[in-house]
């Protein structure tokens, strides 16, 4: 019996150790983010989410398609330099503090960008986070719900090439932007530039 005591105040005393060993080489913060990560790799999106409620535009988001492509693009210095250049097409657009998204529990939706207001219905997929915007006009624009466990209170809408352009050329053009070839012309020569690269913006609800 005091064999076993003694072994299990060996293996007791290796374990203490060992974690002790791991707070020196990384801080709370650094296990906690990978250990979210780990959770929530491709689980970002859950049943329980709902984006009903009122969202501000927090910030431009970008994300390729896999690990792979972010990692042949440069990994998380594309993933910046990226999006810095969508702050200026964005800011260009409207997407600054004034913008807004509100989605209702009806399947109704308004969105104000520089302060002309748009209205139309919306369907939402809370298992793959697929989100599809209709207009009054007709006009439909398919997004991918991107979320993070560590921000329960943002979600980003993350486009795919040809629908980001069309969103940017009928937002440019409903608001008379004389810049609108320019900012087309931008986002254009980053999507050439990073393969299966999807652009988009993090909102952050009220």
């Amino acid at each position: 019996m005091k064999k076993n005591m003694i072994v299990k105040g060996v293996f007791a005393f290796a374990l203490c150790f060992f974690f002790s060993g791991i707070s020196h080489a990384q801080d709370w913060k650094s296990i906690l983010s990978g250990v979210a990560n780990a959770i929530t790799e491709g689980k970002t999106n859950t049943s329980s989410f709902s984006i009903a409620g009122t969202w501000k535009y927090a910030e431009p988001d970008c994300k390729f398609t896999s690990d792979n492509l972010l990692a042949k693009a440069g990994g998380e210095v594309a993933s910046k330099k990226v999006e810095e250049k969508m702050t200026d097409i964005l800011s260009k657009l409207g997407f600054t503090d004034g913008c807004t998204y509100t989605f209702n529990e009806d399947g109704t939706y308004s969105s104000t960008v520089k302060g002309r207001t748009t209205n139309g219905t919306y369907t939402y997929d809370a298992e793959t986070g697929e989100l599809q915007l209709k207009t009054r006009l007709g006009l439909k624009f398919n997004a991918v719900v991107s979320r993070n466990v560590l921000a329960p209170k943002k979600m980003s809408l993350l486009f795919k090439a040809d629908k980001v352009m069309s969103l940017m050329q009928t937002i440019g053009g409903a608001l008379g932007s004389k810049s609108s070839d320019s900012i087309l012309g931008t986002a254009n020569s980053l999507l050439n530039e990073y393969d299966g690269l999807q652009l988009g913006f993090a909102l952050e609800k009220q």
